[in-house]
């Protein structure tokens, strides 16, 4: 694989994902579809802007079984390799490479899953796109930003909200905005939940971060804006009683604090956004074993 060179050549398709301009280029026709499916949320409009990412996919050998790949980062570059994939970002040059197998191509779920979301998503979240561990439905022209920790509970909440019809950004992670203005962005993807949560249809599972899920593909109905203007910031608790109660901005910065694995890499980044999600205030859901009810209970709250 080619680490470095030009990335002009070949055939390409622009996006703009989070808002950002990004050009995606191939020399083989089917991948360059596969991926302009996977994208077509994202698809730019003329006239184009410059763009600002630039992603080179080619095509491997389908040697080696598809499951989750080995991802390391070190500094700005981050390397993709493994399961028959292979890929670099580097979030200097605002380049990456990809290498996906052949039987990839007419599978835009699984070549984004296995190769292109990891490496679009580690350069924009160099753009002024901040991850944050966090669901967001939205609810009217505010997106509610439900946070916490891994199991506490965000893909089930998303997965009530969607029942209800409600606009999902995310089930899992949102990427904040802060200049010119604060915007919250969603990426979305379908909805994983461990199987005990799903319903009892036959869905498709995946293994995410060594764990078995289920995945569930967003509804027409949870369908809606990729973006909003206004947030509500929420952080997650598990309890015996339901519950929805305010909180002060220094206790609401206190539980954005502790950073899961994946989402320490910008610290100074993460804080900034914490304290301009947080304004002067948020709220505290406690949870219990049924999601659908606190949906119910944030809509008639905070409607």
């Amino acid at each position: 694989m080619r680490r470095d060179g030009p990335l002009d050549a070949g055939v390409g398709c622009r996006i703009a994902p989070l808002g950002v301009p990004t050009l995606i280029l191939s020399d083989d026709a089917g991948l360059l579809e596969t991926a302009r499916v996977a994208y077509d949320d994202w698809r730019a409009q003329p006239p184009f802007a410059e763009p600002v990412i630039t992603l080179r996919l080619e095509v491997g050998g389908d040697s080696g079984a598809l499951e989750e790949a080995r991802i390391g980062v070190e500094g700005s570059r981050l390397a993709l390799g493994g399961a028959g994939v292979a890929g670099w970002a580097d979030a200097i040059s605002r380049r990456a490479h990809g290498v996906a197998p052949r039987r990839l191509i007419g599978a835009p779920e699984a070549l984004a899953e296995a190769v292109t979301d990891t490496l679009l998503l580690f350069l924009l979240a160099r753009t002024d796109r901040t991850p944050l561990h966090a669901a967001g439905v939205m609810l009217g022209d505010t997106a509610l930003v439900l946070a916490g920790p891994s199991g506490s509970g965000k893909s089930t909440l998303s997965l009530a909200a969607m029942t209800r019809e409600l606009p999902i950004l995310s089930d899992d992670t949102l990427y904040i905005q802060l200049q010119p203005g604060v915007r919250i962005w969603g990426f979305r993807r379908p909805i994983h939940v461990f199987p005990a949560d799903a319903p009892r249809f036959n869905h498709a599972t995946r293994r995410r971060g060594g764990k078995l899920k289920t995945v569930i593909p967003l509804s027409p109905g949870a369908a809606g804006p990729l973006v909003a203007d206004k947030a509500t910031l929420i952080l997650l608790e598990r309890g015996d009683r339901l519950a929805l109660t305010p909180i002060d901005a220094k206790t609401a910065l206190a539980g954005l604090s502790r950073l899961d694995a994946g989402f320490d890499l910008l610290p100074k980044e993460s804080a900034a956004a914490a304290r301009r999600l947080v304004g002067d205030g948020a709220w505290r859901l406690t949870l219990t074993r049924d999601p659908g009810a606190a949906i119910d209970l944030l809509r008639d709250r905070l409607s």
